[in-house]
């Protein structure tokens, strides 16, 4: 009976010293800049003390901003929709349409188009009435961000039997969310799968899909345009056409995150960095340190204000 409870006790201490979470090295870390205040262009020098195990630095600048590292959303922009239209051939009146849905559930049976609930904001664009291009305007959907659910956007094309159905090209397509600060940041454009780069950060895009819903013609989408033709001719057009391109779900109030520079990890003993800023203007340059391993981390921020003529 003693044996046992000897072997219980061993593995009892076996346990603890299992658990037994790793110490993290103490962080002690400082940094200086040479000067506060250069000219545009110039070389900055940035000197650090103490021996942390990384150091991520944030210019300050837009997109190299700490303070919106993790941020995805902004509440105070204003969602534009930009594209230009051309109507290459065909006479019928109100056969594109651009249309936001909030219940719109994606699926190969077109009847999922007819089963959510969409609001036609033509009237919000300028639209072609002949083969030139013409740039829609700035479609502010502040009124679907507002909502709080995400969105998809359309163009619907749908024409009538018995005369030439309408050809049309769209181009130039970007929404963008425009923060009062006057950045702007890409949440979508025309290719079908895509990335793009918001102030040297990259993110992805919905990409669209294009659906028929009445009769065979469908979209062509590509990097360059969306393009929709149906019967070419009276006599060949014995049909209606209804088809869609669809783009989402897009949460409107999207923004990019800010990233920092790692300028030095565990393999790097970095004691001084120069940077140069190209534009005039006040900065914060953040600099975070930390110590870490597999149980935990212990981090520090060190902020320079930095001016630049």
């Amino acid at each position: 009976m003693r044996i046992q409870h000897i072997a219980a006790g061993l593995a009892l201490c076996a346990l603890a010293s299992c658990s037994k979470q790793i110490s993290i090295n103490p962080l002690s870390f400082d940094v200086q800049a040479d000067s506060a205040s250069y000219n545009a262009a110039s070389l900055t020098t940035f000197s650090f003390s103490g021996k942390p195990n990384n150091i991520t630095f944030f210019s300050g600048e837009i997109g190299k901003r700490f303070e919106f590292k993790n941020r995805v959303t902004a509440d105070n922009g204003i969602p534009q929709l930009k594209f230009s239209s051309a109507l290459n051939a065909g006479a019928q009146p109100n056969s594109l349409a651009l249309m936001v849905s909030s219940n719109y559930t994606p699926s190969s049976d077109p009847a999922a188009i007819g089963a959510a609930t969409w609001t036609d904001i033509s009237s919000r664009a300028a639209w072609a009435t002949s083969g030139t291009a013409v740039a829609s305007g700035a479609v502010d959907l502040s009124d679907m961000a507002n909502a709080g659910k995400p969105v998809y956007i359309a163009f619907k094309y749908k024409v009538a039997a018995g005369a030439i159905q309408d050809k049309w090209t769209i181009t130039g397509v970007s929404l963008r969310n425009v923060l009062p600060d006057g950045t702007a940041y890409t949440i979508d454009t025309l290719p079908t799968f895509t990335t793009v780069t918001n102030y040297g950060n990259t993110t992805n895009l919905p990409g669209w899909a294009g659906q028929a819903v009445a009769n065979t013609y469908k979209w062509t989408l590509s990097a360059a345009n969306l393009v929709i033709a149906g019967a070419t001719t009276a006599a060949a057009a014995t049909a209606p056409a209804e088809a869609w391109a669809i783009t989402g779900p897009i949460n409107l109030k999207t923004v990019t995150p800010d990233l920092g520079t790692v300028i030095q990890n565990m393999s790097d003993n970095v004691q001084i960095m120069k940077y140069s800023y190209a534009k005039p203007g006040t900065y914060t340059a953040t600099f975070l340190a930390s110590n870490v391993n597999v149980d935990g981390m212990n981090s520090i921020t060190k902020n320079l204000a930095i001016s630049i003529k």
